[in-house]
């Protein structure tokens, strides 16, 4: 249903963690999307923050069934164990997604932003390279983003081998690359699935968010442009640019 058909124009909705100083890239996911606290699960070892984390996990596991405390033991150990290697990895945002795929049933995803810091190259040979280099990518493509930026996009399907109690299987990962305008940090938004055989759905998914990826805050443009106060030139591109 258009915005035409219903008369109730559309609203972006910005959440809170888009006005924060340090931000050093912006991106708009759909609201299927919940952010996860790697910062707060993987604090600096010694630090206030991670006896806070202590405490917090210490109740979790005192309100746990008695029978299942293990259990309970082991996946939080698990996620701290993960969001500390995103960490290490330079993955500064990770969201957990549940989607309707083609077919109507549920999938769920794992997206997750990294930045790199690279030699400079000019931004379209650096997207190229970067789609390039991954290795068993397919279907690369390039993407030119809004301001004439160019970036890239490719997928591929990983076969998970089969751990204890988790039999292996097929996992759909997309790959965004965004080189920024400086030309010496990139950009790397993924989005991994167990749901391969929604990988369409998916793709022009990140294809989407591709165009809302900014390295600079796009938040006082957007705010003058809901006030009615930016030109109409700046209130079509961020209807362009976010829908």
């Amino acid at each position: 249903m258009t915005q035409e058909a219903t008369g109730v124009p559309m609203r972006l909705v910005i959440d809170d963690t888009a006005r924060d100083p340090s931000s050093k890239i912006w991106y708009a996911l759909p609201d299927s999307f919940v952010d996860v606290p790697i910062d707060a699960l993987a604090p600096q070892p010694g630090s206030e923050q991670e006896v806070h984390l202590e405490q917090a996990l210490a109740l979790v596991i005192d309100v746990a069934p008695e029978d299942q405390r293990d259990r309970y033991t082991g996946a939080l150990r698990d996620v701290r164990f993960m969001a500390k290697q995103m960490r290490n990895e330079g993955i500064i945002a990770c969201s957990l997604g549940m989607h309707h795929a083609d077919d109507g049933s549920s999938a769920s995803s794992v997206f997750t932003v990294g930045l790199r810091d690279i030699g400079w190259a000019p931004a379209k040979v650096t997207a190229v390279r970067a789609a390039a280099s991954r290795e068993s990518s397919g279907n690369v493509g390039l993407l030119t983003l809004p301001g004439g930026r160019p970036a890239s996009i490719s997928d591929t399907l990983i076969t998970m081998p089969a751990l204890e109690g988790v039999p292996g299987q097929e996992l759909y990962q997309c790959n965004l690359y965004v080189p920024d305008p400086s030309g010496t940090q990139l950009g790397v938004l993924t989005l991994s699935t167990t749901a391969v055989g929604s990988r369409k759905h998916y793709r022009e998914l990140m294809e989407g968010i591709a165009y809302t990826v900014s390295f600079h805050d796009p938040l006082p443009e957007i705010e003058r442009a809901a006030r009615g106060d930016a030109a109409d030139g700046i209130a079509n591109d961020i209807a362009s640019d976010f829908g």
